[in-house]
């Protein structure tokens, strides 16, 4: 499935609005909870999550078409892509209210920010993996793959960018330093989404059409496991201690919960309509899987795999970053 031309009915969000009395005596910094960002294709919006309450608070205009969005790594800024448009857009600022759009070529698709200020842009339709300064976009390189690159990652200490190539069957390994392919890794038929894990020395390829997770080492490439999925695994993410491989899937409408030690499906439960993109708060507490065609979110623990609840978004919502609030600063002594 190519990831243009999706269909979605506008929605309006509602604000939230958190009133605190003051206190004559200094109380200590309480942590904000993180902020769930989700992109909306048709409606060119992207709505705002508190995941403490789960609430949309706040919905920011976008550009037309946002189809994969992430943050960069130290959270200050929102990269966005737009494959019918070939731009992508940065938020940044004050509640990201600044917004700047960059031009590119071809179908960008799959994205991702890595702490050396590059952004790396899956291009579906160039079979390119495109390198720019997050900064100022200027394009520093560009890099053949396999036939349509998909969504991408960059795990922290592997110093390797790993791509899926949905219609090559295959992981494109770029080597971080030298910016050139290093290997081009069988996995299973049509992958499309990958996680890697905390530690970075294992990488979980969904793969579409097989129907199954293929599990490699970062380092030696080599394939540990193929796991068998539900219909259709479009989705993957990994709990922060590394013990779960999350993984949705779409034609199934279901949520497959891997056991990354002895890597086997321990538990499957079902959502809404078309799960596709995986988000997993830092602390692990929550896991949220957009459902396409129910225009939802599936709360999720993925402790015990219990729904919830569920977040009304609307038709069309395809893709999720999770950025950590700021803590906010004690109260003053008046």
């Amino acid at each position: 499935m190519k990831p243009t031309g999706i269909r979605m009915a506008a929605w309006i969000a509602g604000l939230l609005i958190c009133q605190l009395g003051a206190s004559a005596v200094a109380e200590p910094a309480q942590a904000a909870h993180p902020l769930l960002y989700v992109t909306n294709q048709d409606a060119g919006t992207v709505s705002v999550i508190d995941t403490g309450t789960d609430a949309i608070v706040r919905t920011l205009d976008v550009a037309p078409g946002p189809a994969v969005i992430a943050a960069s790594p130290d959270g200050k800024r929102l990269f966005i892509s737009h494959p019918e448009a070939a731009k992508i857009t940065v938020l940044e600022g004050e509640a990201f209210g600044s917004a700047r759009v960059c031009d590119v070529k071809g179908e960008p698709f799959g994205i991702a920010a890595t702490p050396d200020g590059r952004l790396y842009v899956t291009d579906w339709s160039r079979d390119l993996l495109t390198v720019l300064d997050a900064g100022t976009c200027r394009k520093e390189a560009e890099i053949p793959t396999g036939k349509s690159p998909a969504h991408l990652v960059a795990p922290a200490r592997a110093g390797r960018i790993f791509v899926a190539n949905r219609e090559g069957d295959s992981v494109s390994v770029i080597d971080a330093e030298r910016l050139a392919v290093i290997a081009n890794v069988a996995v299973g038929k049509s992958p499309f989404a990958l996680a890697a894990s905390p530690a970075g020395d294992r990488l979980y390829v969904a793969n579409v059409k097989s129907g199954d997770l293929t599990v490699l080492s970062t380092s030696g490439l080599q394939q540990l496991e193929t796991v068998k999925t539900g219909n259709m695994p479009y989705g993957v993410a990994v709990t922060p201690d590394g013990s779960k491989a999350v993984v949705a899937n779409q034609q199934s409408g279901s949520v497959d919960f891997v056991d990354t030690q002895i890597l086997e499906v321990v538990q499957r439960i079902g959502v809404g309509r078309y799960p596709e993109s995986v988000a997993i708060l830092p602390d692990g507490a929550k896991a949220y899987i957009i459902n396409w065609f129910s225009g939802d979110i599936s709360v999720l623990n993925p402790e015990t795999g219990e729904e919830l609840t569920r977040i009304d978004v609307g038709d069309g919502a395809r893709s999720l970053a999770v950025i950590d609030a700021p803590e906010e600063p004690a109260s003053q002594t008046n």
